[in-house]
């Protein structure tokens, strides 16, 4: 994609509803336009996109048209004037479908301890899926901060890459913040929503360590939860090098296409690789 326009930091906020298997929301990324624009090209796969407009650094608001290529997963905002170089603001909403192909934002389902069927939503974007949750430059070395903001129901649980720093009532649902991210690329953002249980947090050398699963399975994570604190202590003194992220989570999804995926902060697993029981489990 062209290299006109840099991201610096994304602010996403995301709202699912698991019930229709469908998500909406809205990204501001702050940018930089380091030569005269007359559009701006970013990834979107399977998005409907609206009400894009730029402001730039001299507080001018720009209105943009939208138009897709399908075929190159790309989305081109179309400015109704040049945008100068500088810093800007790009927005926008959208919305999509939390699918089935267990990549992008997703369902996943499992067997709750009642025998009903649960339904949760997470996240694959590794390595070109970030593009069917928002609209975003969607290749690895275009890193930017990520600031993730969700909407959720009261009654289900939400993680992201970075620790929660605060929660508001909107409606009858919760909006939970999360801190903002170090630099990073767009396949390492990660957010899981649904009924979820986790471990007690331990303290490894500073870092926050925690397992988190599906309800009912609390007394299959004690095994992972030990091995992750010596394996993050581990490579933390070999390589000598701090730990980049505010905490770690290790979460085990019912349905999960890879062995495991190393988002920053929020490292998802197949159920079967995360969590055991070390009385009956095979050594190997």
């Amino acid at each position: 994609m062209p290299r006109t326009i840099e991201p610096e930091i994304y602010h996403i906020e995301i709202e699912p509803d698991i019930a229709t298997a469908t998500f909406s929301g809205t990204v501001r990324i702050d940018a930089v336009v380091h030569e005269t624009a007359g559009e701006i090209v970013l990834n979107a796969a399977e998005l409907a996109i609206s009400d894009v407009e730029v402001l730039t650094a001299d507080g001018i608001t720009i209105l943009c048209s939208v138009s897709f290529n399908d075929e190159l997963e790309q989305v081109t905002f179309q400015p109704a004037e040049l945008l100068p170089p500088g810093a800007c603001t790009i927005s926008c909403r959208f919305s999509g479908t939390l699918n089935d192909k267990l990549r992008g934002f997703y369902r996943s389902t499992y067997t709750g301890p009642d025998g009903e069927t649960q339904t949760m939503a997470t996240t694959q974007f590794e390595s070109v899926d970030a593009r069917r949750s928002f609209p975003c430059f969607d290749e690895p070395d275009r890193k930017a901060v990520f600031e993730i903001t969700l909407i959720v129901e009261p009654d289900l649980d939400a993680i992201s890459n970075s620790p929660i720093i605060g929660i508001d009532q909107v409606g009858r649902k919760q909006r939970i913040r999360f801190a903002p991210t170090m630099k990073m690329s767009t396949y390492l953002v990660a957010f899981v929503v649904g009924k979820l249980e986790m471990t007690e947090t331990v303290d490894v050398d500073g870092v926050p360590l925690r397992v988190v699963c599906t309800p009912g399975k609390l007394p299959l994570a004690e095994f992972a939860l030990e091995v992750g604190a010596f394996a993050l202590r581990f490579f933390t003194e070999y390589f000598n090098i701090p730990y980049p992220g505010d905490k770690v989570d290790l979460v085990a999804i019912p349905d999960f296409a890879a062995g495991a995926m190393e988002n920053l902060g929020c490292v998802t697993f197949r159920e079967a690789i995360l969590l055991a029981d070390p009385m009956s489990a095979s050594p190997t």
